[in-house]
């Protein structure tokens, strides 16, 4: 059983760029639909120009599959029956769960391998989101113990520091009912304001 977790942070990347590749299939000129009968074909040729994907496909009478892996986390999944609806897939534990969905009006597959062909960046990308979200986390927490020890020592009264999703802080007095915004750069000047 894997031990992996959903992630916000990289279902949001996915999806970011999910709605670009629908945007271009929705724009693209002189585009024809993918209808079932061309599925068999055209996922063939798809996997023969590009053997380094891990792609697979199923056909049933009413409707036929086409995932490509993009990660040991991520999966782009094409549902063809009247129509082509395409999902983004995370692991989450032992299972995928779809994270989000939409029609493509036209055969997705040339989207799908210029997709492909920017894996590469896409990947350095959401490397580099990570790390400096994980970095953006780590210094707002020190931020948060660092002022909340600053205010331990100067403020004379009961008092609390949280740390809110934007940056800043806001550190309440219950006895006076004051809540004041603080962030890292300003709470030594606010703190001495009120002490």
């Amino acid at each position: 059983m894997s031990s992996q977790k959903y992630s916000d942070s990289e279902a949001d990347f996915w999806k970011e760029h999910f709605v670009h590749l629908q945007h271009k299939n929705m724009v693209r000129t002189n585009a024809q639909p993918l209808r079932m009968a061309d599925c068999r074909t055209e996922f063939e040729a798809f996997i023969v120009s590009h053997p380094e994907a891990k792609i697979s496909c199923e056909y049933f009478p009413s409707y036929c599959t086409f995932e490509v892996t993009l990660t040991s986390t991520i999966k782009l999944r094409l549902f063809i029956q009247n129509s082509i609806k395409a999902s983004i897939m995370q692991k989450c534990g032992p299972e995928f769960i779809k994270i989000c969905d939409t029609k493509f009006p036209y055969n997705p597959l040339p989207e799908i391998s210029e997709f492909l062909s920017k894996l590469p960046d896409y990947l350095t990308e959401l490397q580099q989101s990570l790390e400096n979200k994980s970095r953006s986390e780590r210094r707002q927490k020190l931020a948060l113990e660092f002022i909340k020890a600053y205010a331990e020592k100067h403020l004379k009264v009961p008092h609390k520091v949280l740390s809110n999703p934007d940056g800043t802080f806001t550190l309440c007095l219950p006895s006076n009912s004051i809540n004041i915004q603080v962030t890292e750069d300003n709470f030594m000047q606010k703190l001495a304001e009120i002490s």
